[in-house]
């Protein structure tokens, strides 16, 4: 297709041009033209349609103009509406040379760098202009790009009359630069050039006289004198010494002393206190000029700093590299064009260090040869910025004892021989608020009008909004790039607040539209790296996006896009490798959090609805029957539930043992819960009380009641939502005795009444058995032990009846505890027997280990303490086993109890210490003010 701006908006394609009516579809191309090939945000598409006054239904009405420019496109040429796609915003493709303005420019970079055919380039250049930019196109925003393009045409133009100059042709161009200079009257450098070419033709005094004119406009129209450069032409001009072959006004093919093409220094850079004076620590000595060729390559995400990094390092050491500081971008992250070729990149770095381009070989070999030779005795600094690939550097490496190579890249080019690597993080919050500070600029207290008092608005540097800030910052990610472009936000919009810019950040998906400004996008910084990876990489990146916890390991990784293990933790290295994963530890993957907000945008912009449902379903399958998988390995006897069969694709981790089954549980923890509540979310609600009952080994091993309660309130919703009787009794069951744990004593009760009355109803006698032993359990947390007794000894009955061994043995020893606390010990002792018996008969080593808990309690309450603490050490070493560390703590609590009892209080001292570290893990705070206690009475 061709499209063009440099004059009245238009395009064609090969079926014929594209039709666009009335004044918004033209804009949005127009906006989309001026950012081809980038993310453009929705936000900045809106600003160039409206300016400051969208209408109430704006993203309606954007979705109507696009839909109608796609229609557009698509009539123009088979599959144009492709060309305009979504990711965080929109995006048009457009290959090279099809953009009006792209050929202008890269005809313009020609004439730079080739003082052959300057002038010709600069001329086809300026010939592509068909009038004013963007003409015809309404509003205040393309206006502004239309005067910023006129800027780009009249500095184009000035270049080819300096070439024009420089090849003799002065004469002809004096009426044409006095018609420019009457238009420009300003315009110094137009002066300089109408001076120079009444100069060569014999005019000097003319040339005075344009020189006495500018000086004059200037004084009256700004107030200033002219520059230095056009008053040394003047001086030059009456002392007669401006030859006819001089090229005064046109740049020097090659500069005169050491080349320095760093960009300007960040005024504002902050923070990288660590990382700056590790790259001042390896550079060669300065005084050793046979020192070694240092290489250091610095990675990191979109938007994290690196080439902020590098050019601040730079200036830094210029002293230290005199021959030549060189700066070249390579182009591997950006839309307009492709990765700059190394013999590309060659060529540039060569002309720029003084070698002609008739000397630079054809071959990149040679050229890379020729490279390291023109380096060999000269101390330089090379910065390479945004590089592709290790292969894409390593012909431009300098191979110099004493040179210096700085690399930035999104990949880590951990091929790159050689080179130290430098990866970046995001800021420290104290470094991020110090950057948003600086950023932002001190308030001055007033605000649009200058009627807003410093109470109204306070300053992002202001004690009273220093938190504020702090949430900016962290809801910024701690983000360099986004950082920039909040305060930036907050800088130039003075009736705002730094809480009022937290409070549009906070809104969820809206925050990556919020961090906009200008031609500056976090989406679309995201959305370039996005771009550069393979199919395969990407339908990983969009379906991640969906996952509902923070982190997450290469397996649910492979249920979620339905592909082997192997080939998840491929593709998951290679997100890690290009910064769109982070794998904070060994096996473990997580987004920073505004990436894992675009690439959840990005999976409901380009992921079908029925493949998002599929890979949910999946993700949400794995962690169920992984749960349960790992619940019946922690707990053999537990009732299993009946799942379905997991979904295609889906594939549930084995479990070898317990330990690992613990380990699993430990690392998915804050998944499996998030998990959850989208099952709930999204109204999958079976899911909800499985996931509940999966978790409930774990939880009551860990103490984590708070969880256990979450779960099961969830669980019982899930199943009255659904009419699940079975579903509903347990939820009851379960949620009542989480309830009585945490000492919510009535709505326990009620609750477990509920799931009697539910199971009395149906029928359910196993449901029966279980509630009464909730019900005997909820009892014997507020110390209610007949109660506790008579529920107990209901569920013995039921549990004989039904023929249940392991229902048995565990009623058996709840009769047996009971038994022990109202004091009957004769009975207790006997229940406890024969229930230890059973229960090792039936190797359940969690009810074992309760058992033993008991008979310790009893025999310390019969005078018996060696033979409690041979029950209690027992008893110990299986919960800790089993990873109970809840239950581990009581044990060594009364453990203590039983030493003190024996004479031994440093024993005793010791025991209630290891106490008190598990109930301070565990939060539990009256366990932890008990023992506290005991300790201060025995010292």
């Amino acid at each position: 297709m061709e499209f063009r701006i440099l004059g009245p908006v238009e395009a064609r394609g090969s079926v014929g041009p594209v039709w666009l009516p009335g004044t918004r579809q033209p804009a949005l191309l127009a906006a989309l033209l001026l950012d081809a090939n980038r993310v453009v945000p929705v936000e900045r598409l809106a600003e160039a349609l409206w300016d400051d006054d969208p209408p109430v239904n704006a993203a309606s009405a954007m979705q109507t103009y696009v839909f109608r420019v796609r229609q557009a496109l698509a009539a123009a040429e088979p599959d144009g509406d492709q060309r305009l796609t979504f990711a965080a915003g929109y995006r048009l493709r457009v290959e090279p040379g099809e953009l009006d303005l792209d050929a202008f420019r890269e005809l313009a970079r020609r004439g730079r760098a080739c003082a052959e055919t300057a002038a010709a380039d600069f001329g086809a250049a300026l010939g592509l202009w068909r009038g004013v930019a963007l003409l015809g196109v309404p509003g205040r925003n393309l206006a502004a790009h239309a005067a910023r393009l006129a800027e780009e045409r009249l500095a184009v133009l000035e270049e080819r009359i300096a070439a024009d100059l420089a090849e003799g042709r002065h004469t002809e161009l004096v009426a044409e630069l006095r018609d420019l200079v009457a238009e420009h009257p300003l315009r110094e450098r137009l002066h300089g050039h109408l001076m120079l070419a009444l100069c060569r033709a014999g005019r000097p005094a003319e040339a005075s006289r344009v020189f006495q004119a500018v000086r004059a406009a200037l004084a009256d129209e700004l107030g200033i004198d002219p520059g230095a450069e056009i008053v040394e032409l003047h001086q030059r001009i009456l002392r007669g010494d401006v030859g006819a072959a001089a090229a005064e006004g046109r740049p020097a093919p090659v500069r005169a002393g050491p080349r320095n093409d760093l960009p300007g220094d960040i005024l504002d850079f902050t923070g990288r206190d660590a990382e700056l004076a590790r790259l001042l620590a390896a550079l060669p000595d300065r005084d050793d000029p046979a020192g070694t060729v240092v290489i250091e390559a610095i990675d990191g995400m979109a938007g994290v700093g690196k080439t902020t990094l590098a050019v601040h390092a730079a200036h830094r050491l210029v002293d230290r590299f005199p021959d030549a500081q060189l700066f070249i971008d390579l182009h591997g992250h950006t839309t307009e064009r492709e990765a700059t070729d190394p013999a590309a990149a060659l060529d540039i770095l060569l002309r720029a260090i003084g070698v002609s381009g008739e000397q630079v070989p054809q071959e990149l070999d040679q050229r890379a040869a020729l490279w390291r030779a023109e380096l060999a005795d000269r101390r330089a600094l090379v910065v390479l910025d945004n590089a592709a690939s290790a292969a894409q550097v390593r012909p431009l490496l300098p191979g110099a004892a004493g040179c210096l190579a700085l690399i930035t890249s999104r990949r880590r080019l951990a091929d790159l021989d050689a080179a130290r690597t430098l990866s970046l993080d995001v800021l420290p919050p104290e470094q991020a608020i110090a950057l948003f500070d600086r950023v932002a600029g001190p308030d001055d207290g007033t605000g649009p009008g200058g009627d807003t008092g410093p109470d109204d608005r306070t300053g992002p540097s202001g004690d009273a909004d220093a938190a504020a800030v702090a949430e900016v910052v962290e809801l910024c990610g701690y983000l360099p790039l986004a950082i920039r472009i909040a305060a930036a936000r907050l800088r130039t919009r003075p009736a705002w607040t730094a809480a009022h810019l937290a409070g549009r950040l906070r809104e969820g998906r809206r925050r990556l539209r919020e961090l906009a400004t200008g031609d500056r996008s976090v989406a679309a910084a995201f959305a370039l790296s996005y771009e550069h990876l393979d199919a395969a990489q990407q339908r990983m990146f969009q379906l991640l996006g969906l996952h509902p916890g923070l982190d997450f390991d290469a397996a649910a990784a492979a249920s979620l896009a339905a592909v082997d293990q192997r080939d998840a933790e491929l593709l998951l290295e290679g997100l890690v490798d290009v910064h769109l994963l982070a794998e904070p530890a060994p096996g473990r993957y997580r987004f920073h959090d505004l990436l894992r907000q675009h690439a959840n945008a990005t999976a409901l912009a380009e992921e079908p609805e029925a493949e998002r449902r599929q890979a949910l379903r999946r993700l949400t399958d794995f962690y169920v029957h992984t749960a349960q998988i790992g619940d019946h390995t922690l707990e053999p006897h537990r009732p299993q539930l009946q799942l379905d069969e997991p979904a295609p694709g889906c594939r549930p981790r084995p479990m070898t043992d317990q330990a690992e089954a613990m380990a699993w549980f430990d690392a998915e923890h804050a998944c499996l819960l998030a998990v959850q509540q989208a099952a709930l979310a999204r109204g999958a609600h079976p899911p909800v009380w499985q996931l509940a009952w999966t978790l409930g080994t774990y939880h009551h091993r860990r103490g984590h009641a708070h969880d256990q309660l979450a779960t099961w309130q969830a669980g019982l919703a899930a199943a009255t939502e659904e009419r699940d009787q079975a579903a509903q009794l347990r939820a009851h069951r379960m949620l009542g005795w989480t309830l009585s744990r945490s000492g919510q004593h009535a709505e326990a009760t009620d609750q477990l009444q509920r799931a009697l009355a539910l199971a009395e109803d149906t029928g359910d006698r196993p449901g029966q058995a279980h509630t009464h032993g909730a019900l005997a359990a909820s009892w014997d947390q507020r110390e209610g032990y007949e109660p506790a007794l008579r529920h107990s000894a209901a569920a013995l009955d039921l549990y004989l009846a039904l023929g249940d061994p392991t229902g048995q043995v565990r009623a058996q020893a709840a009769v047996g505890w009971y038994l022990t606390k109202l004091g009957n010990y004769d009975r207790a002792q006997a229940a406890l027997d024969e229930a230890l018996a059973l229960c090792r008969q039936l190797g359940i080593q969690d009810t074992e280990a309760n058992i033993l808990d008991s008979l310790g309690h009893l025999a310390h309450h019969t005078g018996e303490h060696a033979r409690a603490l041979d029950h209690y050490g027992r008893a110990r070493t299986l919960r800790h086993d089993l990873g109970n560390t809840y239950h581990e703590a009581n044990t060594v609590d009364r453990l203590a109890e039983t030493r003190l009892a024996l004479g031994r209080p440093d024993e005793a001292r010791d025991a209630w210490r290891q106490a008190l570290a598990l109930y301070e893990a565990q939060r539990r705070t009256k366990d932890v003010e008990r023992v506290r206690s005991k300790l201060a009475d025995l010292d």
